[in-house]
């Protein structure tokens, strides 16, 4: 079973799991470091564009880590969306 698959029999089943959130920061400069971060965190982000993160990930889950990164880089604005 793939993993698209298996995401689609969760959710006919009703489960609550991770959904495609995306990131938009204010300087993409910090863009390939947020990325290094999820990923170090056990994340796969997808970088969508300049200043765009996409990953799948529970919304609770994915506040924790922006709050890390927020204390590590008080200078990169990120908007969740």
């Amino acid at each position: 079973m793939t993993l698209a698959q298996s995401k689609r029999e969760d959710r006919a089943k009703g489960a609550k799991g991770p959904s495609t959130l995306r990131l938009l920061l204010r300087d993409p400069e910090f863009t390939d470091q947020l990325a290094a971060f999820l990923r170090s965190v056990g994340q796969r982000p997808l970088v969508s564009g300049p200043g765009q993160i996409e990953v799948d990930a529970p919304g609770d889950e994915l506040n924790a880590y922006l709050r890390v990164w927020g204390v590590m880089h008080p200078d990169a604005d990120v908007e969740l969306h």
